[in-house]
């Protein structure tokens, strides 16, 4: 049985990964500047560039750290001694020999290289951020944490599947989450009776999300069936008679109040946003969508507290 330690560790890389992949991630997709009143280019943009560089930085360093206490928790762990009897041919036996190991190894190599890249990005001052590359590093990065539960445990052509779909899932929960936390940043700096080129930052950037959204929850909803499918037998059994089961059913039920208030961002909250854009008028929805986005990001937290315990238990025990 995990510590809360490992608990809290297991939370922090997932939220930690998450952010440094779904804020750039939502840079590159979102509107990079505004069009106001047709044609006039607005110098204002959803992310700030400089803060979102630092900011990333600050995660990809924290990143490493979370790492490497992992690997020499994990190696203690398996190995069945104490820190200050671990060696080098200790470590180089988890990272080598051990997938674990190998996917930790090559997650802090990546972070290594991003704290590289936005280190030079914040030098260059005013240079645009490399948004592409930074979202593809912290995606490999992220997606190495497939390694650190159920996904990479199976064999043969379902073992791959159910990687392939552990993978997948973990890249859509980041952009999911990646993109709540650039709403809730937006309607901070927006977030009061909003007018003017604050309103259409806030309609631009939560119409950008529309289409990825429904993406994003596809891919959760397809790749989570398959994933319990394939660790469960297809049996429904598990969900009321274990721990496991009852901890997913508790996911589930958080998921979909997470889809019911996205739901309610789509189709009643953005289109009244989207009224006021057109009339001009100072809106009150910004501060609706506060709220529902705040109470959003803190149900995606406790599903992120869920799975950093379900990884850890049996689906059958």
């Amino acid at each position: 049985m995990s510590s809360l330690f490992d608990y809290g560790l297991r939370l922090a890389q997932y939220l930690d990964l998450m952010l440094l992949f779904g804020l750039p991630l939502f840079a590159w997709y979102g509107p990079a500047a505004l069009k106001i009143n047709g044609d006039q280019r607005s110098s204002l943009s959803p992310l700030p560039k400089r803060a979102l560089s630092l900011g990333l930085l600050i995660c990809a360093v924290l990143g490493l750290v979370l790492v490497s206490i992992e690997i020499v928790r994990s190696t203690t762990g398996i190995m069945g001694i104490a820190v200050s009897e671990l060696g080098r041919d200790d470590l180089a036996w988890y990272l080598v020999d051990i997938p674990a190991g190998r996917a930790g190894l090559i997650r802090a190599l990546l972070l290594v290289l991003l704290i590289a890249v936005l280190g030079w990005q914040l030098r260059r001052g005013g240079r645009p951020l490399l948004v592409r590359l930074v979202t593809v590093l912290a995606g490999a990065a992220l997606l190495s944490l497939a390694w650190n539960g159920h996904a990479a445990g199976g064999e043969g052509v379902s073992g791959a599947v159910r990687l392939v779909a552990g993978i997948a899932h973990l890249l859509a929960a980041g952009g999911w989450i990646g993109a709540i936390t650039a709403f809730l940043i937006l309607l901070l700096r927006h977030g009061k009776p909003a007018k003017g080129q604050g309103l259409h930052v806030l309609w631009q950037a939560l119409h950008s999300f529309s289409r990825p959204g429904t993406v994003f929850v596809g891919v959760l909803v397809v790749t989570g069936i398959l994933h319990y499918g394939d660790l469960t037998g297809w049996s429904i059994a598990p969900l009321f008679h274990s721990l496991h089961g009852n901890l997913m059913l508790f996911k589930l039920a958080l998921f979909a109040a997470m889809l019911g208030l996205a739901a309610l961002h789509r189709w009643w909250l953005v289109p009244r946003l989207e009224r006021d854009v057109h009339t001009g008028a100072p809106s009150h929805s910004a501060q609706h969508l506060r709220l529902s986005v705040t109470i959003e990001a803190t149900i995606a937290l406790l599903i992120l507290v869920s799975v950093a315990v379900l990884g850890t238990l049996s689906p059958h025990g």
